[in-house]
């Protein structure tokens, strides 16, 4: 899985583009995120990274592929509590004592990098070596908490078209706080079945609805990319209030120092 295969940005360009949307970065900060990127990590697809009730792994965070945090039900059904995409860290970035009441497993051909590095970076709280990354990593963990708030939500009040608009709003925005959207269109590598266990849907329901949506030319998705044909009606639809807390838009210039 080489970024030539698969069309994504390198693995130092996806880091970069994460911690850069939350904080200046240093070029020791840079050197560093370059060095980790050299060293990812290949994890096969439908594999568990680690399973529930086992102590987690040590921090890793995902420059390629997706992933998700699932829990697995008595009879057999998967409720998938939040996707894991290119920025996200796929175990707990500080030791905890409790295992994981959740498996978290690769959906598709993955690699990832150590992220030790940031919770050092962290627990260097009076005097860190990389204060960038650490005002970073404290506002992805809101972040993380903001976005299980709004899977609550979604399970628990919204209509199944609101559901499907206000996860797709969802994708693009973190898509694209990494490089890997555009405005309106965003690839989104995920089967019927992983989106019924997503929105808590039956994969008829799921077809359902992408065909209502589709029929009211809100969405299309075709050959595996989503595009968003009217965003603003998919906003109104699902109430989706962008996680930056302005109204999605285009993307600031990148990073001067950043390269690949």
């Amino acid at each position: 899985m080489s970024d030539s295969q698969n069309g994504q940005p390198g693995h130092f360009r996806v880091l970069a583009e994460h911690f850069s949307a939350f904080a200046s970065l240093s070029a020791a900060e840079l050197k560093l995120l370059s060095d980790l990127a050299e060293g990812a990590r290949y994890h096969p697809p439908y594999r568990d990274l680690y399973v529930a009730g086992a102590s987690p792994l040590p921090p890793r965070m995902i420059v390629a592929g997706w992933a998700c945090q699932y829990r697995l039900l008595p009879d057999g059904h998967r409720q998938i509590v939040s996707l894991k995409l290119p920025g996200d860290l796929i175990a707990p970035l500080m030791p905890v004592r409790l295992p994981s009441s959740c498996a978290v497993a690769a959906l598709t051909e993955l690699e990832t990098v150590n992220a030790q590095p940031f919770a050092d970076a962290v627990a260097a709280a009076a005097e860190p070596a990389h204060p960038g990354l650490a005002h970073g990593i404290r506002i992805m963990a809101h972040l993380h908490d903001m976005l299980l708030y709004d899977q609550v939500v979604r399970l628990g009040r919204q209509t199944a078209c609101g559901r499907f608009a206000h996860l797709m709003l969802e994708l693009r925005e973190r898509l694209d706080r990494v490089g890997l959207a555009d405005i309106d269109s965003f690839t989104m590598p995920l089967t019927q079945d992983v989106l019924a266990d997503v929105l808590g849907f039956s994969v008829v329901h799921v077809n359902r609805t992408v065909q209502q949506l589709r029929r009211e030319r809100l969405l299309d998705i075709r050959n595996g990319t989503v595009t968003l044909t009217q965003p603003e009606a998919l906003q109104e639809l699902s109430g989706w209030v962008p996680l930056s807390g302005a109204p999605a838009g285009p993307r600031p210039p990148r990073h001067p120092g950043r390269r690949g």
